[in-house]
């Protein structure tokens, strides 16, 4: 089943808002068969959108489209459509009846506009739309199936899964492919690549891939066969990358680093603090953005001016002079006590050079030193991380984490990060 996937908007050509959409879609089509050939974008005219869904069509048997479903002038798609398949728009009185009945439920009179998204091509069906106003469209274009889906994720994601892949895993002939991430951090890409490179052969079932987005080196997996296969095959080449990367490895699929510390926290009963300088709150931030942290997280102090390094940690101004707010020492200074001041089981501690100036041949732009302490004592450690400010950040939070993960499961640093 060859496919394509047309974007359409004028917010995606210039930049202002990324192509998640296609880039999720890419891999929906992959679980169920589908041979994805191209991702075009296009903007908000018409003559180019018609263009690219009859090029699209012509060589396709699935077109997905995302975006331009809705009440707006600029909102091109159903017209579109209409126009290339040679269709009259005709109204949909059942698409009416679910658009009024959102607003029903908001409690708010449908504005006039909103009565286009129950426009539909003559020979298309809606798909109803549990998210929003926009119903999407399904449509037969010659041998080419044809779905139109809103650019609003949420809305698409849901709207994918209630109406299309049921239908496309129809017309899989019983092939599919199955996905699996997993998730490291703590190694370079070429590190982890060099350990599993026979698996990463070209051309050889199941495929595997590495990526690496902030810090966080993923390999993926891609299965394919008939289900039972696939999920066999998906399994043992887990097994078999589990076996040589081991506990550097934290979660699979969409797992973040927090969600795993915060559940270790949780089923240990467990809290953690934190005191910031370089991360400026991020690392906060991170172990709250978990639902029922609050059992968890004791509070934080994000101390960036040795001022307040003295007057609310107590750091003694005789350390910050002799070793500097950027050292070992006053890392865990800093971990000793947030950790004492929260009353917490853990305390992470993060200081450091997240650039782009303020470094020094001694103390180089992206020099970082963590600590995290428990009753027992503090481990501090110095590390330098790569990459712009932002980056340097985010890895050094995720560093932090990393330490507190493999304490909590009873893991010595250096026997699971690579030195």
């Amino acid at each position: 089943m060859r496919a394509e996937i047309l974007s359409i908007g004028d917010e995606l050509i210039s930049g202002q808002t990324i192509n998640r959409n296609a880039a999720w879609l890419g891999e929906q089509l992959q679980t169920v068969g589908a041979d994805c050939r191209r991702h075009l974008t296009v903007g908000d005219n018409l003559d180019e959108i018609v263009e690219a869904m009859r090029a699209s069509a012509r060589g396709s048997d699935l077109l997905l489209i995302s975006g331009g479903l809705g009440p707006t002038d600029d909102d091109l798609t159903r017209r579109a459509l209409a126009v290339a398949m040679h269709e009259e728009l005709v109204f949909d009185p059942a698409a009416f009846a679910d658009i009024e009945s959102f607003f029903s439920r908001l409690g708010r009179p449908m504005p006039d506009v909103n009565r286009v998204q129950a426009m539909r091509p003559a020979s298309a069906k809606c798909i109803p739309n549990a998210q929003g106003t926009a119903p999407g469209l399904a449509a037969q274009w010659g041998k080419c199936r044809v779905f139109a889906l809103p650019g609003v994720p949420r809305e698409m994601k849901a709207m994918f899964q209630a109406a299309v892949v049921a239908e496309l895993e129809g017309r899989s002939g019983g092939s599919v492919v199955r996905i699996r991430k997993i998730n490291t951090f703590g190694a370079g890409e070429s590190w982890v690549g060099d350990k599993i490179k026979d698996l990463m052969q070209r051309g050889a079932n199941p495929t595997v891939g590495t990526s690496v987005h902030d810090g966080v080196v993923s390999v993926r997996i891609y299965a394919r066969g008939r289900p039972e296969e696939a999920e066999a095959m998906l399994g043992r080449t887990t097994r078999r990358i589990g076996e040589r990367l081991g506990d550097l490895i934290f979660s699979f699929d969409e797992q973040t680093m927090e969600q795993v510390v915060g559940t270790l926290l949780l089923e240990k009963r467990q809290t953690v603090a934190t005191a910031e300088s370089c991360t400026g709150g991020l690392l906060s931030q991170l172990l709250t953005s978990i639902p029922g942290s609050s059992a968890f997280f004791g509070g934080g102090w994000i101390t960036y001016s040795t001022t307040l390094k003295q007057s609310e940690l107590g750091i003694p101004e005789s350390l910050l002079q002799s070793a500097g707010a950027v050292s070992a020492e006053v890392a865990a200074e800093m971990a000793g006590a947030a950790r004492r001041n929260a009353a917490s089981d853990w305390a992470l501690a993060v200081t450091g050079i997240a650039g782009p100036d303020g470094g020094s041949a001694e103390k180089p732009v992206g020099l970082v030193y963590i600590a995290l302490a428990n009753a027992k004592g503090c481990d501090a450690r110095r590390f330098i991380f790569s990459g712009g400010r932002e980056q340097v950040r985010l890895r050094a939070g995720q560093m932090a984490m990393t330490m507190l993960r493999l304490s909590l499961a009873n893991l010595k640093f250096e026997d699971v990060v690579p030195g």
